[in-house]
């Protein structure tokens, strides 16, 4: 039983050493193997024009920030409306006026009589009236123009701004799916990250569990045993129980036999109830109490 028990202690208490899992191990043997040149020398340009770029977003006419209608548009387009319409109105009041002259005087009507200045007069207002849409016609149309010259120096700028962009967006959409040396190496942080952690509880459960096989080895068949040191050789820890006492593997002298168990001069530190004299002279440890 206790070649058995010694030849066990090492898996059960000893480091997992238990490596990635397969999958894990294929990914990072891909991720090592993979070639990231072209990519991280790629995003290594885009960088530098990027930085030569910023250098020159103060002085450089090649993006265009801010645009604004043309005033100068609008005003062609108000002088234009306006004049066009006078130009038909003039003649036509000009006309109207005198077949109205000619209509007063043949009903008898003198110029300068009440009925003949009111006549003239309402064509007067009506003449002025027209002119006053004539004006108002023709801001309208002139804001047009001003609105009309703003879109298309909108258009004009995010066409250029645009045309500038789909040489970097098409880089960009070639890299996309690509991976650069610092993807890489995060992945396989992160996959280290995971085996590290899963290794470490697999450590912690083996020493959990080699402390109550260890535990139950000692106290199973012994109530109480030689265990003073003097008559010991060969010490060697290969663990601890739960309340912290060091397990040894060890030979009694003169007997290559090899043993596990614990030392009674350092149990008697922490069980000094679990520890006392043989006739003999040497220390016993009863394994019952000091394995609690």
């Amino acid at each position: 039983m206790a070649k058995s028990i010694g030849k066990g202690i090492n898996s059960l208490m000893g480091g997992s050493s238990s490596g990635a899992y397969k999958s894990d191990k294929d990914l990072l043997n891909y991720l090592n193997s993979y070639d990231t040149t072209n990519v991280d020398n790629t995003y290594k340009n885009l960088a530098q024009n990027a930085y030569n770029l910023s250098n020159t977003l103060s002085s450089r006419p090649d993006y265009i920030y801010s645009v604004d209608g043309s005033d100068a548009a609008r005003q062609r387009m108000e002088n234009a409306v306006y004049q066009s319409t006078v130009d038909k109105i003039t003649p036509e009041f000009d006309n109207r006026r005198s077949q109205l002259e000619t209509r007063l005087q043949n009903q008898g009507l003198s110029v300068g009589s009440e009925a003949y200045q009111r006549a003239m007069n309402d064509l007067e207002e009506e003449q002025n009236n027209a002119y006053n849409q004539a004006a108002y016609q023709s801001v309208i149309q002139g804001q047009n123009a001003f609105t009309n010259s703003l879109n298309n120096q909108i258009n004009a700028a995010n066409f250029q701004n645009n045309t500038r962009n789909n040489v970097v967006n098409e880089i960009l959409n070639m890299l996309n799916g690509s991976y650069s040396g610092y993807d890489v190496n995060m992945d396989k942080y992160k996959i280290q990250s995971g085996v590290d952690a899963r290794n470490a509880q697999i450590d912690a459960n083996n020493a959990q569990t080699g402390a109550s096989f260890l535990g139950s080895a000692l106290t199973t068949g012994l109530m109480a045993a030689f265990s003073d040191e003097e008559l010991k050789e060969n010490l060697y820890p290969v663990g601890k129980l739960f309340n912290g006492l060091t397990v040894y593997l060890y030979n009694y002298k003169g007997d290559n036999v090899p043993q596990i168990g614990l030392l009674a001069q350092e149990v008697s530190f922490m069980k000094p109830d679990a520890v006392f004299v043989d006739e003999s002279g040497y220390l016993k440890i009863n394994y019952a109490l000091a394995c609690r």
